[in-house]
C-alpha cells in the first residue's frame, strides 16, 4: 500500500473560512477526505482588522473539519493575500572556476541564496521565489539546469513579498488557535495551481480571482508567473451596492445576489420581478430584477475595467494567447462569462480546481480553488525537494483517529 501524507490547507477569506483535508499518495495524487467551513469575521481585504473575531471564526472552520475528517489537526498551509503584496523580477548568476561544471541542486540554491541577501529587511518577508528561466554561459536558456554542463548559470526569478508586520498578524491569529503554520501560498498562486493548464501558462493567460474584498490577477507567459496583482473590489461590495439601493439589510442583499443575480440584465426577461420581506411585521415588497441584475453589472464591470487597464498597463495583454480564466466565489454568477468577454475582448473561460478527488461535489466550484490550490501547491514542492513532513508526528493525532474509526466500524455490526 503507497504511503501518504495528509495536509490540511486553511483558506483564510474575506467572506469565508474554508479547512480542507487532503490525502497526498506517493504520487502526488491528492484525495479530500473532510471539510469545514464557515462565515469569516475580523479578516478584510487580507488584513486582520479583529482578532477576536478572526480566532472563532477560524476555529470554527476547523472544527467543522474535524468532525467531517475524523482527524485532529495542529498544523495547516495558510493562504495570504492582499494590496501589501509584490512581485518583482530579479537576476543573479554565479561563475564556476572549473570549466564546464556539471550544475547541480547546490548551484540552483546558491543563486536562490543571492536572491534571498538582497531582502534581508525587517519590514518585508519572502513568501516565495520562482524561478523564471535560466541562462548557461550567457547564451542558452534553459528552464531546469540540473545536470548540463557550463561556466556560467544566471537565473531569472519573480520575487514574491509581503510587509511583514501584515505577515505577522495573520501567523499571530493562526498560532493563538493553537495551529503551527507550515507553509504559506500566496492566493493567486494557489488558485492558479488548481485550474489553469499548462498550455495555458505556455500561450499566456491571466487568471483573475474575484472573492469577498479583493480581486486578484497573475499572468503566466512562456510557463512562467509574469505579473501578480490585487485591487481592493470584489463580492462584497457588489452585496454592499445591493443593500444600499433597496435599503435593506446586507444579509438579505447577499441572498438575493445569490439567488437571483445575474452578471448581465441582457438575459433578463421581462416583468420579472422578486418580492422580498422588508422588516418584521411589515409586508414585503417588491423590487424588479433588472434593477438587481443591473446593481451587479455596474460594479462587475468596474472591477473588469480596472483589471483591463492594470493588465494593459504591465504590457501583458495583447500577449494572452489563451485569454482570461476567472474564478473565485463571484465567477460563479451567471453569464459573468458574456459579461467578461464584451469587456476584456479576450476568450474567457470559468476556472474550476481540478486533478483530485473527493466525495463533495461542491468541492469542484471556484469558490475553493485557492484552497485545493494550496495542497497541489504543497504536493508539487515535495515532488520537487527533499523536504519531508512526518505526519503522524507533526498534524494529527493519529491514536484518536484509530480509536474513532474502531468505534464505527463496531457501530455496523
Amino acid at each position: 500500500m503507497a504511503k501518504s501524507k495528509i495536509f490540511v490547507a486553511l483558506d483564510v477569506g474575506s467572506s469565508k473560512i474554508s479547512t480542507i483535508f487532503g490525502d497526498l499518495d506517493e504520487l502526488g495524487n491528492i484525495y479530500v477526505i473532510g471539510s469545514g467551513e464557515s462565515t469569516s469575521k475580523g479578516i478584510e481585504k487580507g488584513t486582520v482588522i479583529n482578532p477576536s473575531d478572526a480566532i472563532r471564526s477560524i476555529k470554527e472552520s476547523v472544527t467543522a473539519g474535524e468532525n467531517a475528517s475524523g482527524f485532529k489537526v495542529n498544523a495547516v498551509l495558510v493562504n495570504i493575500g492582499g494590496q501589501h503584496i509584490e512581485a518583482k523580477k530579479e537576476k543573479e548568476n554565479i561563475s564556476f572556476s572549473m570549466p564546464n561544471k556539471e550544475i547541480d541542486k547546490d548551484d540552483v540554491n546558491s543563486l536562490i541564496e543571492k536572491i534571498n541577501s538582497k531582502y534581508q529587511s525587517d519590514s518585508t518577508t519572502i513568501l516565495h521565489i520562482i524561478p523564471t528561466k535560466y541562462i548557461l554561459d550567457d547564451e542558452d536558456i534553459v528552464y531546469d539546469p540540473i545536470g548540463l554542463m557550463g561556466n556560467k548559470l544566471t537565473g531569472e526569478f519573480t520575487v514574491i513579498t509581503i510587509k511583514t508586520s501584515t505577515y505577522n498578524n495573520v501567523k499571530k491569529i493562526i498560532e493563538s488557535t493553537g495551529l503551527k503554520i507550515i507553509d504559506t501560498v500566496v492566493n493567486p498562486l494557489a488558485s492558479a495551481t488548481s485550474v489553469l493548464y499548462p498550455e495555458e501558462k505556455e500561450l499566456g493567460v491571466a487568471l483573475i480571482d474575484i472573492g469577498g474584498s479583493l480581486s486578484d490577477i497573475a499572468v503566466y507567459k512562456n510557463g512562467s508567473l509574469e505579473m501578480l496583482k490585487s485591487i481592493p473590489l470584489g463580492g462584497s461590495l457588489i452585496t454592499k451596492d445591493i443593500a444600499f439601493r433597496f435599503k435593506i439589510s446586507k444579509d438579505l442583499a447577499e441572498s438575493l445576489k445569490i439567488h437571483y443575480g445575474m452578471a448581465s440584465t441582457d438575459f433578463i426577461e421581462v416583468n420579472d420581478y422578486i418580492d422580498i420581506p422588508f422588516r418584521e411585521d411589515e409586508e414585503n415588497i417588491r423590487i424588479e430584477r433588472k434593477d438587481l441584475v443591473e446593481t451587479i453589472e455596474w460594479r462587475l464591470t468596474e472591477i473588469f475595467e480596472l483589471l483591463r487597464k492594470e493588465l494593459e498597463k504591465s504590457g501583458l495583454y495583447d500577449k494572452l494567447t489563451s485569454g482570461i480564466v476567472l474564478t473565485g466565489g463571484v465567477a460563479n454568477t451567471p453569464y459573468i462569462k458574456d459579461l467578461a468577454e464584451r469587456i476584456f475582448e479576450k476568450d474567457v473561460r470559468i476556472g474550476k480546481p481540478k486533478d483530485f478527488k473527493c466525495f463533495s461535489e461542491k468541492l469542484y466550484s471556484p469558490q475553493y480553488a485557492t484552497a485545493i490550490g494550496m495542497l497541489q501547491f504543497m504536493s508539487n514542492t515535495l515532488e520537487k525537494t527533499e523536504i519531508q513532513y512526518n505526519s503522524d508526528k507533526n498534524l494529527f493525532n493519529f491514536e484518536e483517529m484509530i480509536n474513532k474509526l474502531i468505534g464505527k466500524i463496531k457501530e455496523l455490526f
